[in-house]
């Protein structure tokens, strides 16, 4: 049975290990024990290591005393961290993509790029802001507080806020922004559409993608979507796959952005396989899909 290295150590890593397990004996560097991956890995015949996954010389030494032919990786800051890099330098065949092909999920402003690119109709209208006095004048240009403040890196699903629903006003939403400017460097500002957010999740060998059936999900924390953002309080689905309030056709729309972005991202080499995720919004009044 082949080995298999899965890297992280969070609940959709815990479900990771439970599948992987049944297949492949399961390895994991883990900064503490999850006792879910710990109990796959050692059912499986494999082995888990309390260390820093981030450190790539405890990484690398574990993977060549135990021999690991493949690797998995689904968490935003290891792959950001370059550790499937790592992986494929020592030979590993791996699921994730590479620092460089992960920038999609950690540069906000990349993604806009990309998707301004390929789909300028799927674009919601938005302001890459890189210092305080452009910031002010953006948001002094809303009649109301109709914007929402996207900070540029990684935040766990906790980082962007809504006007009206997360900050009530312009000097709210001001002041949170300004907080993310001083954080990165820049911050996106974006128009504020009214509709339904929905999830197209796919699977990729960095060329073919398979689309996972849809999703409705529910980042916050309260009721009708309000209080703060926690990075995920679980998600809708049925079991045909859809949403009541998407069409075949809107999927369809979706899937070809996705696909259309591993190839861009993938133009020059495969730095992109494993899992895409699209967040997207079905606006009502113009039917009409954007691309979030």
């Amino acid at each position: 049975m082949e080995k298999c290295l899965l890297l992280g150590n969070g609940g959709r890593e815990a479900v990771i290990a439970e599948y992987v397990s049944k297949g492949y004996e399961l390895y994991s560097v883990m900064p503490y024990k999850n006792p879910s991956i710990a109990e796959f890995a050692e059912k499986s015949g494999g082995k888990y290591l309390i260390g820093d996954p981030f450190d790539k010389e405890v990484v690398k030494k574990f993977i060549n005393e135990e021999e690991i032919e493949n690797c998995i990786i689904s968490s935003d800051n290891l792959l950001q961290d370059g550790l499937i890099d790592l992986a494929r330098e020592l030979g590993l065949k791996t699921f994730g993509p590479t620092s460089k092909g992960s920038k999609i999920e950690w540069s906000k402003t990349y993604a806009l790029d990309i998707v301004e690119k390929l789909a300028p109709e799927m674009i919601i209208k938005n302001y890459n802001i890189t210092n305080e006095e452009d910031l002010k004048r953006i948001i002094d240009g809303y009649e109301d507080d109709s914007f929402v403040v996207k900070p540029e890196g990684l935040t766990g699903g906790k980082g962007v806020k809504v006007g009206g629903i997360h900050f009530k006003g312009k000097t709210e939403g001001f002041d949170y922004a300004k907080e993310c400017l001083k954080g990165a460097g820049n911050v996106i500002i974006q128009d504020k559409v009214e509709g339904r957010e929905f999830t197209v999740t796919g699977l990729t060998d960095g060329k073919n993608i398979v689309i996972t059936p849809t999703t409705f999900d529910y980042p916050y924390r309260f009721d009708e979507d309000k209080g703060p953002g926690t990075g995920g309080m679980g998600c809708l689905g049925f079991e045909d796959g859809m949403l009541p309030f998407l069409t075949k056709e809107d999927i369809e729309v979706c899937k070809k952005l996705m696909k259309e972005t591993i190839e861009y991202v993938n133009r020059d080499s495969l730095e992109f396989n494993g899992v895409i995720y699209g967040g997207f919004f079905k606006c009502e009044n113009r039917n009409k899909i954007y691309r979030v």
